[in-house]
């Protein structure tokens, strides 16, 4: 779940610094990063650029042991993914399918249900450096890009009240 933040405020920090450096008024081409320039990524034309995460990053969130408080508790798991950036995400599983009352209590008339979030990741896919479509010539490279993807994570759990659908007779 850190590591979720983290990330994501990398991706933040990174668009306010590309619009800051531009001045009111005046048009500015992405600059390229060093061996960037067109790729064919299953059959999609894209560009390259440079990618830098600061390792010494640290972030003021405080840990809380919200999930074991909650009405509605939650543990996480981890999910690995060695295609993604990151490649470890949690993802919140409801303990129960009620809701607790303040007694400690399953209240079955509240459900217990996950709260999604979208969040961006970096997916490595194979491409063809340099490829200008059609056939394959010589001298080109064969190598990984990442794509800016993007994945559902549940976060949390959280108490709400059923649905209920009246059955027409």
């Amino acid at each position: 779940m850190l590591l979720v933040m983290v990330f994501r405020g990398l991706l933040v920090l990174g668009l306010i610094m590309s619009l800051d450096g531009r001045k009111k008024g005046q048009k500015t081409k992405p600059k390229a990063a060093k061996s960037s320039g067109p790729v064919k990524v299953f059959g999609q034309r894209g560009m390259t650029v440079g990618l830098f995460l600061d390792p010494n990053l640290k972030t003021a969130v405080p840990v809380l042991d919200i999930a074991s408080r909650s009405l509605s508790p939650w543990t996480y798991s981890d999910t690995y993914d060695e295609t993604r950036v990151p490649q470890h995400l949690s993802q919140a599983q409801c303990q129960r399918s009620g809701c607790l009352t303040p007694d400690g209590v399953e209240d079955m008339g509240l459900e217990s249900k996950p709260m999604i979030h979208q969040t961006l990741v970096l997916r490595r896919v194979q491409g063809e450096k340099g490829s200008s479509g059609g056939r394959k010539k010589k001298g080109k490279k064969k190598g990984y890009f990442y794509k800016l993807d993007s994945e559902i994570v549940n976060v949390g759990c959280t108490c709400v009240r059923p649905s209920i659908f009246p059955q027409k007779q």
